[in-house]
């Protein structure tokens, strides 16, 4: 008898991650709440190997956190502190990284983030995962483009590691999104980057960072509560 391809419990392995995360996105799973697996496997009617797997990986990317007694868990939304060193730490970071693509201008990064310009051009920002799921991918393909041409491997590992455009979309099912002024930010960074002018590249995607904050900060206008640090 044939082995079952290892293709199959891949993709429903993605399948189960693309679930679970919408399901924590949209706040169906409660932060701090426990996820357990046999249910999980219950409910969905497969095996428990698919989710464990699917759990495995969504804690790889801050969603999920595990322990070896309590098992899997919702990671809890980060503090606004947190976000508020996010945004500095990306300023920092991706400021640097956006002078050198500037200051190069190399052509795989420039069609990357046109294509992706293009691609949240497309997009719609709504409350649910599955309403911004295209727009934010977009979003942070423009922002892997220029990390990966900045030439500092570290930096663009750091950046990523911290999964920044996932966690932010743990707040759109609190605070609304316009994805207007999002296209328009993006458009002022690749224009200054094609223009070889490295401040102004900088100086873009400063504004782009907070700006978005400020979208993203309903704290200051009470539409959403949030821990303290």
């Amino acid at each position: 008898m044939s082995k079952k391809p290892v293709i199959s419990r891949v993709a429903l392995a993605d399948q189960v991650m693309h679930l679970l995360q919408e399901r924590i996105l949209d706040g169906e799973y409660e932060p701090g709440g426990r996820l357990n697996i046999d249910a999980i496997s219950r409910e969905l009617d497969i095996s428990s190997s698919p989710i464990r797997e699917a759990l495995t990986r969504l804690s790889a990317m801050g969603l999920v956190t595990s322990s070896t007694f309590a098992g899997f868990a919702v990671t809890p939304v980060p503090t606004r502190k947190w976000f508020e060193q996010l945004l500095t730490f990306r300023v920092l970071a991706e400021g640097w990284a956006v002078r050198q693509v500037a200051r190069l201008r190399p052509a795989g990064a420039i069609e990357r983030m046109t294509d992706s310009l293009r691609a949240l051009e497309s997009s719609t920002l709504g409350v649910r995962a599955r309403e911004y799921v295209s727009a934010s991918k977009a979003d942070e393909n423009f922002h892997d483009a220029m990390l990966d041409a900045c030439g500092n491997e570290v930096l663009a590992q750091s950046v990523r590691s911290l999964h920044p455009h996932l966690h932010h979309a743990r707040l759109f099912s609190t605070v609304p999104q316009d994805i207007a002024p999002v296209i328009e930010e993006h458009r002022a960074i690749l224009n200054a980057v094609l223009s070889g002018d490295e401040d102004a590249a900088a100086a873009a995607l400063e504004r782009h960072l907070r700006m978005s904050w400020q979208r993203y900060d309903g704290w200051t206008s009470g539409e959403t509560t949030m821990p303290d640090a």
